[in-house]
């Protein structure tokens, strides 16, 4: 039912009407009393009408008002039946006041029902939403009934001793339930019932205030009582009839906002009423019972609001912390694996150097990219890939120290930070800890920090607060070099030096092996002889030295250590070689330090680093068992280790570690390498001299150069176009897999120097290539997915066109897709274009890429080249040739010409052939070659 303004008129109109009726005749008592009884019961007909088409809290508060006006309209009745018998009206009846005051009990809870579901700031439950809403109307209330009936007794209307507590009960709910209406519409105006209801219902609400009010204080023509006894039914019904707001509001961040008159509305005017009462006080006016009950409900009612306020603003901070450690965690963690970003581990590694730098801590970074991970997605999905990525997350986790910080960079890109630093915070977040904690958690730092400068060592957790042992110290504190001769020659070899007074400790040595022997210090020095064996060590000469809790005392020796057994020397005490080497030392007599044989250095600190990588290897070479199926993935490992005093930035760490990982990948992948420096071979800096070779002038002068291999017809093994290859030799590195630098090169945004390069190469050899052939044949050149829709490919096109004088017919852009199209649509409609000029355009790898079918759809290509995984129909016949004659079938049926790659046997050209697939390419009919060194064509038959 829609409201209207003339209904509303109508309804007064109406109202005012019966009771100027009844006025006027001077009829009895009893026809205002049944006016208002069929006004009550017909308001509560149509709250249950209304009720019947809605539910939830709309039908709920309905439901409410229909049964509050029941009540009232039977006390009505009970009325009726006392005119008609002609009894005198018993007041103080207890039924009477229990259904007088049950309408403004029931729209109470009508009311607080409407509160409940509407969009609230995050520190409020509804709960204590629906409680502050009413104490905050009981307050305002309170503070009225307090002034205006101060006012009442001050004019002697009201006797407080002849005055009945229910009889104020009627007028006081009555504006409890206006009051809650009020504030409804005030303060939170994103009610779910709408303004319309609430404000009809307050309408009705403040006539029943109206006439209680007047009826107890006696004031007013009897007519205006009953007027507002029969407007309030009619309103409320109203309300009720309105349609209201039929679907919530969607969330308004600034309706969720409370300015200083929301926050200060309930305790105004409890402060106007104290004022008040105070000065009345002051004059002489003491305080009667009923004031001095209402000051002291409404100090607890205060007290009560205050302590909702606290906990909301608990709740709020607690909420506020916990979203700032989310968003802190979102910020820094990657969101599939848990493990940190970039930028958290970028965080990290900066705080490591600088400890390198300042305190000689040292560190090493590990650089893991997962081997042939793209096979996972394109054989069993990207969900499937992704639940790999998430069990290699955790094997990581588990496979490195607890100080160390795994971080994913991106794709199947993984780093670990390794240090021994027990100062370098992680940047994570803080757990909840209690105030004292927080602040001795302060007080200790402060006295760390002083003894620190003071030169007193503190050993202490590895992270404050985590309840950790110490991380061990790393012994590459101070160092002293000494000359050092080994059965091999000679070398300098830097050991570490120990505590004063420490007794006996490993040291480091250097020669042909990597052995050790132990020294116990309790008496005379002894210094090791040399002889054969694995790791024997010689300190040429004769001096004295001294032994920890010894004196001076002559040494010279000279002995074997093979390795692990004895020796002798011409001190007190004896040798046996078990793990531990003396050197002198300016500080502290005898240096006693770990050595550890290390396959990738001689010190200690790396031989760890390397052990956390071997580790990380050897987890992620298990397989992985996910929904029942087997998987296995290897990794490609690179080690950096920034020794103490190194001056490296985290920028250049990282990409020395990731120069050492494509030093694995060209040795065969499965390995962990330690970067040694920018030399020759495999261990060569592959992204920097990418780069430079990109970057620096032409790729032709830096090693690059294109193969061509040919596409043949399947039926008679005719050349009919060849595809471009890239091929990079560095002059320093050597011969580069293409696998390795084009990967390399998408990373680095490279990958369009070397399109360009190939395209312009390929339209170059395009005339040779056709004399080569005896007739001109086409040129298939590979572009990046990912450089679609880019104006520099229609560009690069063009140019080398025109540069070459090729006939675009005789160019076939093949898109590869290592890199997702960013772009579907513009990618689409660069190929139209394309097309439009008369290139041919073909989808490359067509299997195995992202979403093929999709891009087959939504792309206009004239060829698709099948990757061998839908070619392998001479040994899958059932499966894979299913697979390649639907998608034959599909392609022919659009028009698209089909090239089948990975053809190395004759079986497989003859079964795609028996397939229909008309062109085909591989290993079978010519590996990429040189121009120069191309295999005879075959002659194309006679028509």
């Amino acid at each position: 039912m829609v409201i209207t303004t003339a209904r509303l008129i109508g309804t007064l109109a109406l109202a005012l009407a019966v009771v100027a009726v009844g006025e006027f005749v001077g009829a009895p008592r009893l026809y205002t009393d049944t006016a208002q009884l069929a006004a009550g019961a017909i308001a509560a007909w149509a709250c249950l009408l209304a009720a019947r088409g809605r539910a939830g809290i709309p039908r709920k508060w309905r439901l409410l008002a229909a049964g509050g006006l029941a009540v009232w309209s039977s006390v009505q009745l009970w009325w009726v039946i006392q005119d008609l018998a002609g009894r005198e009206r018993a007041t103080d009846s207890s039924a009477f006041d229990i259904g007088a005051v049950m309408l403004p009990a029931c729209m109470v809870v009508g009311l607080l029902a409407v509160t409940r579901n509407r969009p609230r700031p995050v520190a409020t439950s509804p709960r204590r939403d629906q409680i502050a809403l009413l104490l905050d109307s009981v307050l305002i209330t309170g503070s009225v009934l307090a002034l205006g009936w101060s006012s009442a007794f001050l004019s002697g209307i009201l006797d407080w001793n002849a005055l009945a507590w229910w009889a104020i009960a009627y007028p006081a709910a009555d504006l409890v339930v206006f009051t809650m209406v009020v504030l409804l519409l005030t303060t939170r105006p994103d009610a779910p019932v709408g303004r319309q209801p609430l404000s009809l219902v307050g309408v009705g609400l403040l006539g029943f205030g109206m006439a209680d009010s007047l009826q107890l204080l006696g004031l007013g023509p009897s007519w205006l009582q009953s007027a507002g006894h029969l407007i309030g039914p009619a309103f409320i019904a109203l309300g009720a009839l309105s349609p209201g707001r039929s679907t919530p509001l969607p969330p308004d961040p600034a309706a969720l906002q409370r300015d200083w008159f929301h926050l200060l509305l309930p305790y105004v005017p409890v402060l106007v009423t104290g004022v008040v009462l105070l000065a009345r006080t002051a004059t002489g006016h003491p305080l009667t019972p009923f004031q001095a009950y209402l000051g002291w409900l409404g100090l607890g009612l205060v007290v009560t609001r205050q302590m909702i306020t606290i906990l909301d603003n608990t709740v709020l901070l607690d909420r506020v912390a916990e979203t700032q450690r989310r968003l802190h965690h979102q910020a820094y963690h990657d969101p599939l694996t848990g493990l940190a970003n970039r930028a958290l581990f970028r965080e990290r590694l900066v705080l490591a150097l600088d400890a390198n730098q300042h305190h000689g801590t040292p560190v090493a970074v590990l650089f893991a990219d997962l081997d042939d991970f793209k096979l996972i997605n394109d054989t069993y999905g990207h969900a499937m890939g992704d639940r790999v990525l998430h069990a290699i997350g955790d094997r990581l986790r588990a496979s490195v120290r607890p100080q160390d910080l795994v971080a994913r960079l991106g794709g199947d890109e993984f780093a670990v930070v390794l240090d021994q630093s027990d100062t370098v915070p992680l940047v994570v977040p803080a757990p909840r800890r209690s105030a004292g904690s927080v602040l001795r958690q302060v007080i200790g730092r402060q006295r760390r920090y002083v003894l620190s400068a003071a030169g007193i060592r503190v050993s202490g957790p590895s992270r404050p607060g985590s309840g950790r042992p110490p991380a061990p110290r790393s012994p590459l504190r101070r160092r002293t070099d000494f000359p050092v001769s080994s059965n091999g020659g000679s070398a300098s070899a830097p050991v570490p030096a120990s505590e004063p007074g420490s007794g006996a400790g490993p040291a480091p040595g250097s020669g042909p092996g990597s052995g050790s022997f132990s020294v116990p210090g309790s008496g005379a020095g002894l210094v090791p002889g040399s002889g054969p064996g694995s790791g024997s060590f010689s300190v040429p000469g004769s001096g004295a030295g001294l032994a920890p809790g010894s004196g001076p005392a002559p040494v010279s020796a000279s002995g074997s250590v093979p390795g692990c057994g004895s020796g002798s020397g011409s001190g007190s005490d004896s040798a046996s070689g078990s793990g531990t080497a003396s050197a002198p030392d300016a500080g502290s007599g005898f240096v006693i330090a770990p050595v550890r044989p290390s396959a990738v250095g001689g010190w200690p600190w790396e031989a760890e680093a390397e052990g956390v990588g071997q580790r990380v290897l050897a987890a992620l070479r298990e397989p992985y068992l996910i929904d029942g199926r087997s998987v296995s993935v290897g990794a490609s490992i690179g080690l950096v280790v920034a020794e103490p005093g190194d001056q490296l930035s985290a920028d250049l760490l990282l990409r020395r570690a990731d120069a050492a990982m494509y030093a694995v990948k060209r040795r065969g992948k499965g390995a962990l390498i330690r970067y040694t420096g920018p030399v020759h071979g495999p261990n060569a800096d592959l992204p920097q001299l990418l780069a430079g070779a990109l970057t620096g002038g032409s790729p032709a002068a830096a090693g690059f150069e294109v193969h061509y291999q040919p596409i043949v017809r399947l039926d008679d093994r005719a050349t009919v176009a060849v595809e471009a290859l890239a091929r990079w030799t560095d002059p320093v590195a050597g011969p580069v897999h293409p696998d390795v630098f084009v990967t390399m090169a998408e990373r680095t945004g490279l990958v369009s120097a070397i399109d360009d390069f190939v395209l312009n190469q390929a339209c170059a050899d395009a005339q040779a290539l056709a004399e080569r052939y005896g007739r001109p044949i086409a040129v298939h050149v590979n572009v990046s997915a990912g450089r679609l829709g880019q104006q520099g490919l229609e560009d690069a096109v063009d140019a080398a066109l025109a540069r070459h004088a090729m006939p675009p017919a005789r160019l076939v852009i093949e898109i590869t897709e290592t890199l997702r199209i960013p772009d579907l649509p513009r990618a689409a409609a660069m190929v139209e274009r394309l097309r439009a000029r008369g290139v041919r355009v073909a989808l490359d790898d067509f299997g195995s890429g992202y979403n093929a079918l999709a891009q087959l759809h939504g792309m206009p290509v004239d060829t698709v080249k099948l990757d061998s995984t839908l070619t392998d129909v001479d040994t899958a016949p059932d499966r894979a040739g299913a697979l390649c004659r639907s998608v034959l079938t599909i392609c022919a049926d659009l028009g698209i010409t089909v090239v089948a790659e990975g053809i190395e046997t004759d079986e497989r050209a003859e079964a795609l052939s028996g397939l229909g697939c008309p062109l085909g390419q591989g290993y079978l009919f010519g590996p990429p070659a040189r121009l120069a060194d191309l295999g005879r064509p075959t002659p194309p038959p006679n028509p």
